[in-house]
């Protein structure tokens, strides 16, 4: 059986938003019991969830990537000529690479530069919660290059009219 690569990076970024979404709903989920039923909160409990947002935030982005089906206004491309078309698809997933790459690069840099700083309650860095930026940029990237190289028409979404 011949390994998909692209079946792999699903799979772990799949794996990756859902744990995330686990926990940062476990943890919210486990503070409100504890300050309401036990009076006893957990310091904890917000930052953690904060950065698991984060991470669920640009993770997301990547996994509505890997099918090509951001929110677009597509009324000129459904006028459009195939060719024309097709010119703006390749257009759009450029300026999608480009940005790919940019917040790459930033989340990287944003991340070395606070790797020195610690949330306070968790004492962990908070260049984690940059990294998350980069994580899903990557796989963004990846997902565009993908698309941009089957040339791939970008998902459709719900008609209006019928």
């Amino acid at each position: 059986m011949k390994a998909n690569p692209v079946r792999a990076l699903d799979v772990t970024l799949q794996t990756g938003a859902g744990l995330a979404l686990a926990l940062g709903g476990g943890a919210m989920l486990a503070q409100i019991v504890a300050r309401y039923v036990f009076s006893a909160p957990f310091v904890w409990a917000e930052e953690f969830a904060t950065l698991m947002l984060s991470w669920i935030t640009f993770l997301g982005a990547a996994a509505v990537q890997r099918d090509d089906a951001h929110l677009s206004v597509d009324s000129l491309r459904a006028i459009a000529a195939p060719r024309v078309r097709m010119a703006m698809d390749i257009i759009r997933r450029l300026v999608i690479i480009g940005c790919c790459v940019v917040l790459a690069y930033q989340g990287t840099m944003l991340s070395m530069r606070m790797w020195g700083l610690q949330y306070p309650a968790m004492e962990i860095t908070r260049s984690a919660l940059y990294l998350s930026v980069t994580v899903g940029a990557v796989f963004s990237l990846l997902f565009a290059l993908r698309s941009l190289w089957r040339r791939e028409p970008p998902a459709q979404g719900i008609p209006l009219e019928e």
